[in-house]
């Protein structure tokens, strides 16, 4: 496990951009989660850190839209909706005020 982040440095809502080992992870703090995904979007490798944050309607998950093509992928799953591709997700392991993943 690699050391990601604090948890206090990503506010409820917000994102931050990390670099792991060479790799660029977007890292989400929505309701209460945190989520981890490759920011490059596999359609055309756009900054998924930067997208648009989306809630589907009772607890059905949450969303991340790439900013460049609209593309959506679940936050804890990466799925695309059928698109061809779907992001890289990486699990978040939570230890106290720390948060590690493996890559």
């Amino acid at each position: 496990m690699i050391f990601l982040a604090k948890a206090s440095e990503i506010p409820e809502g917000e994102r931050k951009l990390v670099k792991v080992n060479g790799v660029d992870v977007a890292v989400f703090r929505q309701g209460g989660r945190f989520y981890a995904l490759n920011n490059a979007c596999p359609h055309r490798q756009g900054p998924l850190s930067r997208g648009t944050v989306e809630a589907a309607a009772e607890g059905a998950g949450c969303f991340v839209r790439c900013p460049m093509h609209g593309w959506r992928f679940d936050l804890a799953t990466g799925d695309s909706n059928g698109r061809p591709a779907n992001a890289t997700v990486y699990a978040v392991d939570q230890r106290g005020e720390e948060l590690y993943i493996e890559i």
